[in-house]
């Protein structure tokens, strides 16, 4: 987790990773091609790192800035780059504009393709 922020008020501001994947998630979603999130495979960071195995959204909160790396599903019809580079601008745009952190890094993992509908 990164250092807290301090505000106008000398207070301090925590976001948690869970929140800015929160962000990170709706902002993919909206995307147009976008079918779905899909779950994180399985790999040896589940077991020792202690994540949670699953998870379509992953995020490093550094101190300095936030990277981060989402799993989706397209639509059948969607053009995959444009679809990602849909994603990686619309992420990047939501989360740097709720949280004020700058956003260096989006990685879109293409997981799935809906062929249904």
């Amino acid at each position: 987790m990164s250092e807290p922020e301090k505000t106008e008020r000398g207070g301090e501001l925590i976001i948690s990773e869970d929140v800015i994947a929160s962000i990170a998630a709706n902002a993919a979603r909206d995307v147009e091609g976008v079918s779905s999130l899909a779950s994180r495979p399985n790999d040896l960071s589940i077991l020792f790192k202690g994540d949670k195995p699953g998870k379509s959204v992953r995020v490093w909160n550094g101190d300095n800035d936030v990277k981060i790396q989402m799993y989706i599903n397209i639509k059948s019809s969607a053009n995959i780059p444009t679809v990602a580079s849909a994603v990686q601008r619309s992420v990047k745009n939501a989360v740097q504009g709720m949280t004020g952190k700058v956003v260096t890094r989006v990685n879109v993992n293409i997981a799935g393709a809906d062929f249904e509908g």
